[in-house]
């Protein structure tokens, strides 16, 4: 009976499926990805439970049968909204039941993320449902013994089993195609500025090439974190933009959005206010015939923690700028503890495709472990796309003749590398202003042609800002306004650069 029940749903699901799904389909299954066994959604719990218990002793089971059909891929859908008897803090915890319970790990959260450098199980939910994508080892388990969901301060009103698994290709497509935006029309380009004169980039070898397949370099300023407040996000504005193209002889602009750091997108931020900001970034810079690198700063953490909201974040992004020949994008800043392999590779894997899925041929940059400086790893493995270069970060006092070396042997070695961010201090952005080794690394990039961007473009009170501390001007700086790392990397642009 289970079985002609399975049969009939299974026909039911393909009926229902429109004309441009089943294009959709062929279109992914020629570009070498595999079907996947259509999914059903079940409500397997309602009601409102209220998890306010310190201890976390309340508890909603589902028990083994619920989960036949489940295998990697499958979705925990949770509904949920805030406690009124915990405010400031809440938490859920996804375990599989058996003779003991164990949470579940190793697969992706999308409206919630594990709290870096913690060790205490559970996961923040963020936003409303917060789902699970489950591993096969997952699946198993929770075949075997059921689901049992814990948490504090959290009210739960329903789970949704969403089952029929998918392979991992499929899993990133659907991630990375949630978003309904239009594409924008291709923009015009204005005469005589950086992306008129070079076009659209490409990588080959270890270089980054222009329009007319000759070495090109990008240079220029990273925003600080957009999340962190109109203090920093106020620099994103067309007349900062044209100072700096105009006056500081630059080419490209980093916008930086922090996923979990404070107010960041996966941490209580304003995704809508975050998104704008960052979109209109990207407008700016196009006016301006600036490059512009869409920075998920991933910071101090392993980037699988913030993986589905990265695809689906960075899809939308793709899909609407898909005719801006300009935008160039960075999948992880800094992640650490996170081996190339087993971490950022797979990362890479899931998350580039979701962007090439609209930007066919967009120049992706990839972040290396233990703050991006390590660079041998992908060289030894790197990832099997094109246009895809490698992040290595410098700050000037902290790393040195050893640091200089590494990059130029993996340059050398055919890695394409770009510096996404670098200082002239120390690496903790302030103290250890050091001129005599940032000229060291200027000449490195010069004589390599290696992109690199400055942190950070504000007037936050730290050395490695390029504005004075209480400056309120936000374009048009005069060189008395400017720190001294301000003033050293602006008169490298306009010295040592060419536009």
């Amino acid at each position: 009976m289970k079985k002609l029940f399975a049969c009939l749903s299974f026909i039911v699901a393909l009926v229902s499926c429109s004309a441009d799904f089943l294009a959709e389909a062929e279109s992914v299954l020629s570009a070498g990805e595999t079907k996947s066994t259509p999914k059903s959604s079940t409500t397997v719990w309602s009601g409102n439970t209220d998890f306010n218990d310190s201890e976390w002793k309340v508890n909603i089971q589902i028990p083994s049968n619920k989960f036949a059909s489940f295998s990697a891929g499958s979705k925990i859908q949770v509904e949920w909204y805030a406690s009124n008897t915990a405010k400031n803090y809440k938490k859920l915890q996804f375990d599989s039941m058996g003779s003991s319970w164990n949470e579940l790990t190793g697969g992706s959260f999308i409206g919630g993320y594990k709290e870096s450098g913690e060790n205490s199980p559970g996961v923040i939910p963020t936003s409303n449902p917060l789902a699970y994508t489950v591993t096969s080892a997952n699946a198993s388990a929770l075949k075997s013994g059921g689901f049992a969901l814990m948490g504090y301060g959290v009210v739960v009103t329903k789970i949704t089993l969403i089952s029929g698994g998918t392979s991992a290709k499929e899993n990133q497509d659907e991630s990375g195609t949630s978003s309904d935006v239009a594409t924008k029309p291709k923009p015009t380009s204005v005469t005589g500025t950086p992306f008129y004169n070079h076009g659209k980039l490409h990588v080959s070898g270890a270089y980054l090439y222009d329009s007319h397949n000759q070495k090109y370099q990008l240079y220029g300023m990273s925003t600080h974190g957009l999340n962190f407040g109109d203090d920093f996000s106020r620099y994103v504005n067309e007349d900062a933009f044209k100072t700096l193209v105009d006056d500081w002889n630059t080419n490209c602009i980093r916008l930086v959005l922090y996923p979990k750091d404070y107010n960041g997108y996966c941490n209580g931020g304003d995704k809508s206010k975050l998104k704008q900001i960052v979109k209109n970034g990207i407008e700016y810079a196009t006016k301006c015939g600036m490059y512009v690198l869409v920075d998920w700063h991933v910071h101090n953490y392993n980037p699988n923690e913030t993986k589905e909201e990265a695809k689906i974040f960075l899809a939308e992004i793709a899909k609407e700028y898909a005719n801006y020949g300009n935008v160039l994008y960075e999948i992880c800043n800094e992640p650490t503890g996170s081996p190339w392999d087993s971490s950022i590779k797979p990362y890479a894997e899931e998350v580039i495709p979701v962007i090439r899925k609209y930007a066919k041929d967009a120049v992706i940059i990839v972040g290396t472990n233990t703050w991006s400086q390590d660079v041998e790893e992908p060289l030894q493995n790197p990832l099997k796309f094109s246009n895809v270069m490698y992040t290595f970060h410098f700050y000037a006092n902290s790393h040195t003749d050893s640091f200089r070396n590494r990059v130029e042997n993996a340059i050398n070695s055919g890695l394409p590398i770009f510096i996404t961010e670098f200082g002239t201090c120390d690496a903790s952005g302030n103290g250890g202003f050091n001129e005599a080794e940032s000229k060291k690394w200027f000449d490195l990039c010069k004589k390599y042609s290696i992109s690199h961007l400055n942190w950070s473009l504000s007037s936050k009170s730290e050395t490695a800002s390029a504005i004075v501390s209480g400056c309120s001007k936000t374009s048009g700086w005069t060189s008395g306004e400017l720190t001294d790392s301000g003033k050293l990397v602006v008169n490298h642009f306009r010295s040592d650069c060419t536009r």
